[in-house]
């Protein structure tokens, strides 16, 4: 990307990101000074967006114990112009990688293979609700999507990510199936949600029954009735337990009921709908245990909540990335 031609606003924070890694790897260089200043004069949009990059990079300089490894601290020495706050030296190629994966992580949008394979797909923040050609219902949740396979004598719908609930219309002839990475769910009549958070699975059933296994076999198939739920990691012993049928799948209207879980959690519950990344700096408040009911619809507000409830800090740097330490 040209850092000179300004034009949507993601493309101006990448500007932005892209001169901060150009004047740090040429402190001493007048001339590439002189267009950055121009740059900034072009636009107020150039203004806010630098100031956006340059508190991101300050901030995980002052946060150092806490992600020491992706970012190391520079030296610092006196900025050409105060306000810039681009402490500089040359040979800091590895964060200057570093930084710029991570930016181009917050900005840019993954996911174009995952639309390709996908039938049906949401963005953040975005749940959608369909009929499958058996009658079935389902409604996926944000940042979610599935592929389906009704073929003959079977009845397939792949969780390539995210959440779905499944209300499944009975047919003895044709077996409905869930997969989801390597844990496959047989619906033997019910409703029931499944949902993939990084590498883990989740199986709840809110009515009738399910069997869930591990294509592998890496452990024994488990027959879940109304209200009962499974957690599936790998390489970790599977997670088991009993909740209100009432209370499950409560996303679908946007709520977000919590028991004495990690903050961790349910964080990695309200990723999906925020448009922006979420970093949580500290491992021991992410291990912290909280209860209450949050609005996923609101993510920063409910992440506002749970620093209040919790003594943390929130910072909120950019319009896509919240800080949490």
């Amino acid at each position: 990307m040209d850092a000179d031609t300004p034009t949507n606003g993601r493309d101006v924070h990448l500007q932005a990101s892209d001169w901060l890694i150009r004047l740090r790897e040429a402190p001493g260089d007048a001339a590439l000074q002189e267009r950055f200043e121009a740059w900034l004069d072009e636009d107020p949009l150039h203004v806010q967006a630098w100031a956006s990059v340059s508190d991101l990079f300050e901030f995980m300089q002052e946060a150092r114990p806490a992600v020491s490894t992706a970012w190391p601290a520079p030296p610092r020495t006196r900025p050409r112009r105060k306000w810039l706050g681009i402490p500089g030296r040359r040979g800091r190629a590895p964060l200057l990688a570093g930084m710029a994966a991570a930016l181009l992580a917050i900005w840019l949008a993954p996911g174009a293979m995952l639309h390709l394979r996908s039938d049906h797909v949401t963005q953040a923040g975005e749940t959608a609700a369909f009929s499958l050609p058996d009658g079935s219902s389902v409604r996926i949740g944000p940042k979610s999507a599935i592929a389906i396979d009704h073929g003959k004598g079977g009845r397939t719908v792949r969780l390539l990510a995210g959440q779905a609930w499944f209300d499944v219309r009975h047919d003895p002839a044709a077996p409905f199936r869930v997969e989801a990475g390597t844990v496959r769910t047989t619906v033997l009549g019910t409703s029931f949600d499944v949902r993939r958070v990084g590498a883990s699975t989740y199986v709840s059933v809110a009515r009738g029954r399910v069997r869930v296994e591990e294509k592998d076999d890496a452990f024994a198939a488990r027959e879940l009735g109304a209200g009962q739920w499974l957690r599936i990691d790998p390489g970790d012993p599977m997670q088991a337990g009993v909740e209100n049928p009432a209370l499950l799948g409560g996303w679908r209207d946007g709520s977000l009921i919590v028991r004495d879980r990690p903050i961790a959690d349910v964080i990695e519950e309200l990723r999906p709908w925020y448009g922006g990344r979420i970093l949580l700096l500290s491992p021991d408040l992410g291990r912290r245990r909280v209860d209450g009911v949050y609005d996923a619809r609101d993510p920063a507000r409910a992440l506002a909540a749970l620093a209040e409830q919790t003594g943390a800090r929130l910072h909120r740097l950019t319009p896509w990335l919240i800080v949490i330490a």
